[in-house]
């Protein structure tokens, strides 16, 4: 009779961990920088048609390396949730705080239950 297969739960999440850093590792990188007046965001991007920075809401951008279907689905869903708490409340009370509180705990829960982890890192400014 043969042992049965067994990897501890730090290796599951330590091979996660190391396989989105592997897939981030070979996307475009992006730098951001704060100033008086805003934030600016540069990002390398060889496509015309694919967007790496948008504008989520008013004054809040989205910047997305890695994957790009996956930190669109993201962003999309970010859209989305800032226009209804934007309309069902005030536009002065979508953030970008609560966007990346929102986008934590996605990322959080595909990381932990998913088959395979999201490879991007996202900024929200």
């Amino acid at each position: 009779m043969t042992m049965p297969f067994y990897v501890s739960p730090e290796q599951v999440m330590k091979d996660r961990a190391d396989y989105a850093r592997k897939g981030i590792a070979r996307g475009k990188s992006l730098v951001a920088m704060s100033l008086a007046s805003g934030v600016v965001i540069i990002a390398e991007n060889p496509s015309r048609t694919l967007n790496k920075i948008s504008e989520i809401y008013d004054r809040i951008a989205f910047a997305g390396v890695g994957k790009y279907n996956e930190f669109e689905m993201l962003r999309i869903a970010g859209v989305r949730q800032a226009d209804l708490k934007g309309f069902a409340f005030a536009r002065e009370d979508v953030n970008a705080r609560a966007l990346a509180n929102a986008y934590a705990q996605t990322l959080g829960q595909v990381f932990t239950h998913e088959m395979k982890p999201y490879e991007i890192e996202i900024l929200v400014a």
